[in-house]
């Protein structure tokens, strides 16, 4: 199982990081997690389709997470895809992709009519909700869902994602939790969004002290995410959603690890980590760890 960071980054616009986006492939399988801004660029770049995708799971209704679905469909169709497109996904979410599906409609149309690709199957989606404890199979790849509190955003997931005895834990968007804790207990890889809070000051006209206490407050701080890490006693971590993008990540691994003894991996676009083997590649390199 290899787990590939095509997106890591946060509403902040950054030339470096896309939007939040994360592709894990099996043999037999592609599993993508949200959608975010840059996505179907991204995919490309790492050698990937999105015609080649067997299901999207969304983690949560906030707009990172989900603005390039329309996108993304229209992309994978253009190249090739002759399936409808299996969407994982909240009720809120699921009403928002029907509601933008809804707006689109006359586009579809019109391409479908003076484009005449052999198939239009692939600008159709099928939603499927996404709820704690009911596992999605695809192929020799099963992602659990499982309950985070990103309050006041409800539902919200991470995921437990496993290929034979291999077990990787996303922690979706997040403040602390004991389901993150049990679900990461003993995993393989935990991949861990992160909220540099000695990096976020007030700046005026952009966010005051109280928006820098909001945005905190259900987000998982460097010192939040280490206890996590020691706590669950996982073999190695990995972080993503970098807030702000720009943090300084030398910085950022040697706080970690002064409270979490593992391996600490600061994520970047175009990084893939296979725990199996306890390798990491990017761009031409390729590490052990």
């Amino acid at each position: 199982m290899k787990f590939t960071f095509l997106g890591t980054g946060c509403p902040v616009a950054s030339a470096m990081r896309a939007g939040p986006a994360h592709l894990v492939t099996g043999s037999r399988a592609r599993l993508l997690i949200d959608c975010g801004a840059g996505v179907s660029q991204r995919l490309v770049a790492a050698g990937e389709r999105g015609a080649d995708i067997d299901a999207l799971i969304v983690t949560h209704y906030h707009s990172d997470h989900v603005v390039d679905f329309y996108q993304l469909l229209v992309s994978s169709w253009h190249q090739g895809r002759a399936r409808p497109f299996v969407v994982h996904a909240p009720a809120s979410v699921i009403s928002h992709m029907r509601r933008i599906l809804a707006a689109y409609a006359d586009e579809r149309e019109l391409r479908i009519a003076h484009e005449r690709r052999p198939s239009s199957l692939g600008l159709e989606v099928e939603f499927r909700e996404l709820a704690a404890g009911r596992s999605i199979k695809v192929g020799d790849l099963e992602a659990e869902p499982f309950a985070v509190d990103h309050r006041p955003v409800t539902p919200a997931f991470g995921l437990i994602l496993r290929q034979g005895k291999t077990r990787i834990v996303f922690s979706g968007d997040t403040r602390p939790a004991s389901s993150l804790v049990e679900a990461a207990r003993g995993a393989a890889l935990l991949v861990c969004e992160v909220f540099v809070d000695r990096e976020m000051v007030p700046t005026p006209g952009v966010r005051s002290a109280e928006t820098i206490s909001a945005v905190r407050s259900y987000h998982l701080t460097p010192r939040q995410i280490a206890n996590t890490a020691r706590e669950a006693e996982v073999d190695a971590l990995a972080l993503t959603h970098f807030v702000p993008p720009n943090a300084d990540r030398a910085a950022l691994v040697a706080e970690i690890r002064k409270r979490f003894r593992g391996p600490v991996i600061a994520g970047e676009d175009l990084m893939s980590i296979d725990p199996a083997a306890r390798t990491l590649s990017f761009s031409d390199t390729h590490l052990g760890y």
